[in-house]
């Protein structure tokens, strides 16, 4: 009878049941969106599991992060009792204290960007924390989503930078892709689709593909929990691929709202001041 059973179900097939979803014009579903967003003078997560796998090296820690909106983000992570290190990022640099280094880094976080070959900046760090939505574009224009396009996709809406089919005739054609960098003044060309999830209007993906190194950069928001009337989530998955690999899973928990006064960042005076070396 076991094997009978065992044996039939080895042809059974999930089957996925496409939601009919109602269209929308994508400023109507941003500025839902945003509307849906945690609203907060000072966001606390005081507990933190995080586990990083970089390349088949897996590291885990725990700890916290704090964000003074629009002003400094503040992260502490430590590895059973012993304190590894904290982050503090203002709106253009950051410092890094190195507990088991006894070290203390500084810099600017156009130095982070440069290196990386991506636009980041405090407001995307900000966004993803915060599980807001945000457009990479860095111009000051009032309507950031302007020129995105708007699709349904497995089950979600899908606003996009650039058009699929587009990207593709891009990625095929290196003399149409220079043509349109050089129309855009970009010197990366950077696909960002935000997937948006149509029942509680949160962001629950993105993917950044940056067409120059083949490497594709997703988020994903999972396990939300109800904070007041908004939605936040308790899982964060990230993901690089391309040359290097990196898998990072992060559990947020203990979640709460402008309740933090203290922003304060100590640094032991004996700490070594050194140059934040990135590859």
């Amino acid at each position: 009878m076991l094997i009978i059973l065992v044996s039939g179900c080895k042809h059974t097939e999930k089957i996925v049941i496409e939601k009919k979803i109602r269209p929308v014009g994508i400023k109507r579903l941003v500025r839902t969106v945003t509307g849906n967003e945690l609203k907060y003078n000072t966001l606390s997560v005081k507990k933190v599991s995080l586990t990083l796998d970089n390349n088949g090296k897996v590291n885990s820690v725990r700890g916290f992060y704090r964000i003074k909106r629009d002003s400094i983000i503040q992260v502490s992570a430590q590895t059973l009792i012993i304190p590894v290190g904290k982050l503090e990022l203002s709106t253009d640099s950051f410092r890094v204290v190195n507990h088991l280094g006894k070290q203390v880094m500084k810099g600017t976080i156009q130095k982070i960007a440069d290196t990386i070959g991506y636009d980041i900046d405090f407001q995307i760090v900000q966004s993803i924390l915060s599980n807001h939505m945000q457009s990479m574009r860095q111009d000051l224009k009032e309507n950031k989503f302007k020129e995105y396009v708007l699709v349904v996709e497995n089950n979600m809406y899908k606003i996009s930078s650039i058009r699929e089919r587009k990207f593709r005739k891009f990625a095929a054609n290196e003399e149409k892709l220079e043509r349109f960098k050089q129309r855009k003044d970009e010197q990366h060309l950077v696909k960002q689709d935000i997937f948006v999830d149509p029942d509680i209007f949160v962001v629950r993906k993105e993917i950044y593909h940056d067409i120059d190194t083949d490497r594709v950069i997703t988020i994903e928001f999972s396990e939300f929990k109800a904070i007041g009337t908004k939605w936040f989530p308790g899982k964060i998955h990230l993901s690089v691929s391309g040359k290097e690999k990196l898998d990072v899973q992060v559990e947020l928990s203990k979640v709460s709202i402008d309740d933090e006064n203290d922003f304060g960042f100590s640094i032991p005076s004996k700490y070594k001041q050194e140059e934040l070396k990135l590859k």
